[in-house]
């Protein structure tokens, strides 16, 4: 390394915390108002961390008449420090998501998550309050269905035995902070959100996220006879449960997936970690493979209200958690199935 390149300390996002940086590049002007002799300066650089070599660009300004006065903590002299606004692209994240968050059994919760954390970047306080508030909104809805407000929701949550008496108390508060953030024009400060969003993140985490891996898990213990479907040390993900489908299973899906393929020349093919996705201009098909239960289940980009439900196999599915996008469930076992649900493929497909 050359000597002469300067180091100066940043938040770096990938490690989490202020780290040592090289200065790679880096520019500055000032701006002189000759009218009562102030100055502007603005310095622009691009910094690399010294420890996972992450890049990031620094934006800082000074204006002349902006300074801290202290004394010299050894010779006691007085000084003037210069104060600096700085600002770091992209912004510093002092928040991530959790580990799981891929993992969330439905795309709405996903989204409005994904802006909670985006507002956290810009630190605006107000809109990640009411998006938690937002998210326990979606939680019910999915749990024990519409309620009409979080009082009555809170309550169906408790009488259906999803939460304990002491957790819907512990949500009490977080539910009001949202009430405020929306109405009162409160806004918590940093150590406030967090109390906030371990709360609700953790009751999605186990009235939503932990069945469905639940499910997965299901896939990969070996059964009384010894056997199991996914191989010892595998990840739980579609493609090894395609791969250890039962014959049944394999071959209704593969028939699926030919005849999802052929209804345009459009059709992408797409294998997330949860379940097979067939996009148009979106998702119109989302796949998964249940082996233990010899089923495939496939969620399609049609409104219920347009279907006949008590069709067999079919189910609403807009207040059910599940991986992948669509409304409306159809449980398939075998190939004639599929020729039963031939005109909901295309209209799903049409639709996207």
């Amino acid at each position: 390394m050359s000597a002469d390149v300067k180091i100066e300390r940043y938040f770096c996002n990938s490690c989490g915390q202020k780290t040592k940086h090289f200065v790679r590049a880096e520019h500055e002007t000032t701006d002189h108002d000759d009218g009562d002799g102030t100055s502007f300066t603005q310095e622009l650089a691009i910094v690399e961390c010294c420890g996972c070599e992450h890049l990031a660009f620094v934006k800082r300004t000074h204006f002349s008449e902006h300074w801290d006065y202290n004394n010299h903590p050894i010779t006691g002299e007085p000084q003037m420090i210069p104060l600096w606004d700085e600002a770091i692209y992209p912004p510093v994240t002092y928040r991530s998501p959790p580990p799981w968050f891929e993992d969330l059994p439905d795309p709405t919760l996903r989204d409005i998550s994904q802006e909670i954390y985006k507002s956290l970047q810009t630190e605006s306080l107000y809109l990640a309050t009411f998006g938690s508030r937002t998210l326990m909104d979606r939680l019910i809805v999915l749990t024990v269905g519409d309620k009409r407000n979080f009082h009555n929701g809170l309550d169906a949550l408790v009488d259906e035995g999803k939460i304990s008496q002491h957790e819907r108390d512990t949500l009490a508060p977080v539910i009001e902070a949202g009430h405020a953030a929306a109405h009162r024009g409160w806004a918590p400060t940093q150590v406030q959100i967090k109390t906030i969003l371990d709360t609700v993140e953790g009751l999605i985490h186990r009235l939503l996220v932990l069945p469905k891996l639940a499910e997965e898990l299901e896939e990969a213990v070996p059964s009384r006879n010894g056997a199991t479907n996914v191989k010892v040390g595998s990840e739980v993900n579609i493609s090894n449960k395609i791969a250890a489908a039962p014959a049944v299973v394999r071959n209704v899906f593969e028939e699926l997936e030919q005849r999802l393929k052929t209804l345009g020349d459009d059709v992408s093919v797409h294998r997330q970690k949860h379940y097979v996705a067939f996009k148009r201009n979106r998702n119109f098909a989302s796949v998964q493979v249940y082996n233990r239960k010899k089923q495939v289940r496939i969620y399609l980009n049609i409104d219920p209200d347009t279907v006949d439900l008590s069709r067999s196999g079919v189910r609403d599915v807009r207040q059910v958690g599940h991986y992948g996008t669509g409304d409306l469930e159809l449980a398939i076992k075998t190939k004639k199935d599929l020729d039963m649900f031939v005109d909901l493929f295309e209209l799903s497909y049409q639709n996207s």
